[in-house]
């Protein structure tokens, strides 16, 4: 499966991460569900806190995957990127990363709309695209193209990999994996890897989950 990175050094970092958060992160028996949140992240030698896109900021515990992940993807003197994440809220107001979905130093950040009415988004740079799953269709963007939304047919494969394929006129199919990416010119991180199959083309692009999740069925 095609995997977007810039090195392979990056890939073995958030994997570490990914097996790190999944022993050590895990909420104890009573304590609050994960929730998924957006905002600045701030790392100094002080310590790491997060200003929330909707206002609260938090203490941010971190470990040594995070903050390599955060020196990957911030360029050199930088010390705030953008974060999505799912963290658990402790005790003492300080939140516990759990899950990176995307972490960047370019892109809409806290502005993207796009994140609230889908279900996932892929995107891509070498072309620029970008493809929109949402309730009403799919819905590709090709360069300065809006394009139009078309109703599709989603399914869940093994190994956590999903496709998307249109129904009708123009075949189109967006496939996800599971593997992180890394953006080739941003060097902007995403929780998932994807494969546009578009005009005849296979293009490579990072992908990530959207506020809406798989709960709404594409009509």
């Amino acid at each position: 499966m095609p995997v977007l990175c810039r090195a392979a050094t990056r890939l073995i970092t958030i994997l570490a991460f990914a097996v790190l958060s999944g022993c050590a992160w895990l909420p104890l028996s009573g304590a609050p569900e994960s929730s998924r949140i957006q905002g600045l992240m701030q790392l100094t030698a002080e310590g790491a806190r997060l200003e929330a896109c909707a206002g609260p900021i938090y203490e941010m515990r971190t470990d040594a995957a995070l903050r390599a992940l955060f020196g990957q993807v911030a360029p050199p003197g930088q010390t705030t990127v953008f974060v999505d994440l799912n963290a658990t809220l402790l005790a003492d107001d300080s939140i516990q990363p759990e899950t990176v979905i995307r972490m960047g130093s370019t892109g809409r950040g806290c502005s993207d709309l796009y994140r609230q009415s889908s279900q996932w988004l892929a995107l891509g740079e070498q072309p620029v695209w970008q493809v929109l799953i949402e309730p009403l269709g799919m819905q590709v963007q090709m360069g300065p193209d809006t394009g139009t939304q078309s109703a599709f047919i989603a399914e869940q494969l093994p190994d956590s990999v999903r496709s998307f394929r249109t129904r009708e006129g123009e075949s189109v199919e967006l496939w996800i994996y599971p593997q992180p990416c890394f953006a080739p010119r941003s060097g902007d991180y995403h929780e998932r890897t994807a494969r546009l199959l578009y005009a005849g083309k296979s293009l490579i692009g990072c992908a990530y989950r959207g506020m809406l999740g798989d709960h709404q069925p594409p009509r």
